[in-house]
């Protein structure tokens, strides 16, 4: 893992899913879980891995040594990072001591980037011919994510596999809104309108509150709420934001939440506007819930997300799009609940977290 074990929300998912998967290696595997700091406070309680205090991320003199010490001690054969790239890990340092690795591709990224000639031929001398600078195996978290690391990276076909991210739906589902309006301190009796995701600029929360103003002036007589779920530097800008447009008696910033599921079930509809997303886990968690998505086209949400099914996907700079969706669903509170509806039954039947943990652990099992 990246972050310390308190970091919660989308790392809780991360390591829920190599938590599942390890259950089934334990037959021929000590599996653990390493953390750059324990804090004594886990955001998520490992059931079937053993918690270690080790920065993987750390190639300093003193983080190599460590990572070398704990693999030689502990006959580590496999190390899953994530969001890794091979050059910035030292790579040389952990095939000299026999270790496979294989990369989880969490990372956002931007589908129109195009390298020059000389370099596409770079990397695929680098990459295919030469094989280095790769991991032993990438798992693309969607179908765009893959064919970004084969078209751009330069992969090697038989180091890329697709692996879509998951859902616990038995967790992530729809319940009492009354109750949990109460658990989150959510005004009853407004139409709450729902962001989560980590405060970095490519969410464009600023965006969402603008139209959030359109929104209470377009709709005088409606009850509206914005409420924003995540946290990151930039969040203390985007609540000066609110408070220049006079929208802050609306607007609810929750900062960052272990568990959003309060929060999704207050909610009626969730907005995603950022323009580079490889999947969206908090678009598939809230259609889980039983919410519609109303999103920025970008290639994850065009995969997770059924337009005018379980949402509606507005063209990525179209802000104005955007808000007339957002009207539809406020205007048409039947369409909601058809969508809502239509929503979980889609992530049901596509974002399986058991399959995907079996799927992971067979990926893993090939390294052992």
């Amino acid at each position: 893992m990246r972050y310390p074990d308190d970091t919660g929300y989308v790392w809780n998912y991360i390591a829920s899913v190599r938590d599942r998967a390890s259950a089934y290696l334990q037959d021929n595997a000590v599996p653990y879980m390493a953390f750059p700091k324990l804090t004594g406070k886990p955001s998520y309680p490992l059931q079937h891995l053993r918690a270690v205090e080790l920065d993987c991320y750390d190639y300093s003199p003193a983080g190599r040594e460590a990572i070398a010490r704990f693999i030689c001690d502990n006959n580590i054969k496999v190390i899953v990072f994530m969001s890794a790239l091979p050059q910035t890990i030292g790579m040389r340092l952990l095939r000299r001591l026999g270790v496979r690795t294989v990369n989880t591709e969490d990372d956002g990224f931007d589908p129109l980037r195009r390298d020059p000639l000389v370099k596409r031929g770079l990397k695929f001398l680098v990459r295919r011919v030469l094989r280095l600078q790769q991991h032993d195996l990438h798992l693309a978290n969607s179908r765009s994510q893959q064919a970004f690391l084969l078209d751009y990276a330069r992969l090697p076909p038989d180091r890329v596999c697709l692996m879509t991210n998951s859902v616990d739906t038995a967790h992530f589902c729809p319940g009492d809104r009354s109750a949990a309006r109460t658990l989150t301190g959510l005004d009853p009796d407004r139409f709450w309108i729902i962001a989560v995701s980590q405060a970095r600029p490519e969410k464009r929360v600023d965006k969402l509150i603008r139209m959030m103003q359109r929104l209470l002036e377009a709709r005088p007589g409606t009850c509206l709420g914005f409420v924003y779920v995540g946290d990151g530097p930039i969040a203390a800008e985007w609540k000066e934001l609110a408070a220049e447009l006079g929208v802050q008696d609306a607007v609810v910033f929750a900062g960052r939440q272990n568990d959003v599921l309060p929060y999704y079930r207050s909610a009626n509809l969730m907005v995603h506007a950022a323009h580079t997303e490889s999947f969206g886990l908090a678009i598939v968690e809230a259609m889980a819930c039983g919410l519609p998505v109303v999103a920025s086209a970008a290639s994850g949400p065009c995969e997770t997300i059924v337009d005018d099914h379980t949402g509606q996907l507005v063209p990525i700079q179209d802000m104005e799009a955007f808000e007339q969706a957002v009207l539809c669903y406020i205007d048409n509170v039947e369409m909601t609940k058809i969508h809502g509806e239509n929503a979980r039954a889609h992530v049901v039947a596509s974002y399986n977290v058991m399959r995907h943990s079996k799927e992971f652990a067979n990926h893993i099992a090939q390294f052992l």
